[in-house]
This record gives structure tokens, sequence and C-alpha cells, in this order.
């Protein structure tokens, strides 16, 4: 039982040794140091998000209401983004409905919107989408598709934003060819 004993404090004291020894080479109060390749990949916080501007085509009725939802849902889903950015960055563009048609048809209202998005250095994005949905729930409708619309954008706009920052490969995905 001796001998027992006397091992297990060797060995207590030998691993208190190691550990004394490792935290004396060890600078105090400093974190490890990130590896610099993970900064690119996982920044730290969120960029800063600006809508440069929200276009609505003119003839559609009840333009500021839907431009200031859409704006609301464009913040949203920017937020929930990823744009390869940290906090220090500031990410800018604009949306521009180009198209945007509501008809009543009966006891159903058809909405077609096509939306395109601008980054800075001139990268652009365009959703384009057709739904239909009762008469008596316009509004909703019409707020859904914008919805559909603005996320599209927005997510293809992050993606052209870590393509340019060197975060993604650029995707295989060609222009749709014109029909003869």
């Amino acid at each position: 039982m001796k001998a027992l004993s006397k091992l297990a404090r060797a060995w207590v004291l030998g691993s208190a040794l190691l550990v004394a020894s490792t935290t004396a080479l060890a600078e105090p109060g400093r974190r490890e140091r990130r590896d610099p390749r993970l900064a690119m990949i996982t920044p730290n916080g969120r960029p800063t998000i600006k809508i440069d501007k929200i276009q609505l085509p003119p003839d559609v009725a009840n333009a500021r209401g839907y431009t200031q939802y859409l704006k609301k849902r464009l913040l949203k889903e920017s937020r929930r983004a990823k744009w390869g950015a940290g906090r220090n960055n500031v990410i800018q563009y604009r949306f521009v409905v180009s198209e945007l048609s509501i008809v009543d048809d009966g006891d159903v209202v058809r909405v077609r919107c096509t939306a395109f998005g601008r980054l800075p250095r001139g990268q652009a994005a365009k959703s384009h989408l057709a739904f239909s949905g009762e008469a008596r729930k316009r509004r909703q409708v019409v707020e859904h598709v914008l919805d559909i619309v603005a996320r599209g954008v927005v997510t293809r706009l992050s993606e052209l934003e870590r393509i340019r920052r060197g975060d993604l490969q650029r995707s295989g995905v060609r222009a749709p060819r014109a029909v003869d």
C-alpha cells in the first residue's frame, strides 16, 4: 500500500509540474491566435446593410405601403444572408421592382412581379414570379409575392458578394440561351 501511495503521489506531482510549466510559458491574459485563413471564412459579426434605393413602378396602387413593407422585408432578409463580410464592413445595394401587375379575375387575384437588385460594382440579380390567390386576401397575396422575390434577389446578391470577396467559387449556372 505504501508503494502505491508513493507512486500516486509521484504521478500527481509530475502532472502538477507539467501543468505549471505549460502555463508559465503561455502569456497571461492572451487568447489563442486564430488562423488568418479562418478570418476569411468566418468574419466576426455582421456587416452594416444599407439599401440605397427601393423603387416600384409608378402605376402601382398603394406603392408607398408596398415600399415600406419591402424595406422591412429586405432588411430582414439581408440580416439572414451570409455576405462574407464582418462587422466593420458596409454592404449597399439597390432594389428595383420593374414589373408588378395585379389583376383581379373573379374571385382570384393574379400577381406578376419582376425585380432586380444591384451591388455598387455592377453585379446584379434578377427574380421573376407569377402567383395567384384569393381576391379577398389581395394585399396578403401581393406581400407574399414581394417576400419571395426579395428573398431570391438578396440571396443571389449575397452569393455574388461572397464570390467577389473570394469566399465562394463561382457557381456553374449559365444564363439561359435565347430561343430561336
